[in-house]
């Protein structure tokens, strides 16, 4: 019974998935997510009471699979740059490939914005602790110098998420996005290097 619970929801949100993607998210009624998926109105309302659960459903998962990464790029052995920009990769291109992909893809997000506002500001602040915890790590083992940038771990990371927010709506699309990160990436972890100061000249 188990099995068949699990099975049937995984159905229904791959289905939504698609039709949301296809026809953006007021076109796509619930019996058309019940059609996709094979199943009838009745079994997609004992899992889903209706259609903004189901989008919250597929927007919580996007974000979970997105902090999953970040998490493993921020933990990995390397450069504290590469890990950065190998985070904040896993964090926006999952959502924003989707946005990108779509026709209906400024409805998408509007409708991100209006039923999810909730799970994105925990996202962000999850992110930031992570982010927090790697600035940190990276102190300790002199790679960088909070102090001398005038900054503590907690404010680097503020500040570094507030600036990526801007990096991700680019007009040339994801690749824009990877090459303006990069540079960014690259400038701000130079200015927290050891022998940096953080009096301006």
């Amino acid at each position: 019974m188990v099995r068949t619970t699990v099975s049937s929801r995984e159905r229904i949100l791959a289905a939504a998935f698609t039709l949301f993607g296809r026809y953006g998210y007021k076109r796509t009624s619930m019996e058309d997510i019940a059609r996709e998926a094979d199943l009838s109105r009745a079994a997609l309302y004992l899992q889903f009471r209706n259609k903004e659960d189901i989008f919250r459903d597929l927007a919580g998962g996007l974000h979970q699979q997105a902090l999953a990464g970040a998490k493993a790029a921020l933990e990995r052995e390397g450069a504290l740059a590469d890990r950065l920009r190998a985070a904040v990769e896993a964090k926006t291109l999952p959502m924003l490939e989707v946005i990108q992909n779509s026709p209906h893809g400024s409805e998408l997000m509007d409708e991100k914005n209006r039923l999810c506002g909730d799970l994105a500001t925990d996202s962000e602040e999850r992110f930031r602790e992570m982010l927090a915890g790697a600035f940190a790590d990276a102190d300790a083992a002199g790679e960088i110098n909070l102090a001398a940038a005038g900054v503590d771990a907690a404010g680097a990371a503020g500040l570094f998420a507030r600036a990526v927010v801007g990096l991700k709506e680019p007009a040339g699309g994801t690749e824009e996005f990877r090459r303006a990160l990069a540079s960014f990436v690259g400038v701000f972890v130079r200015g927290l290097r050891p022998g940096v100061s953080g009096s301006s000249a």
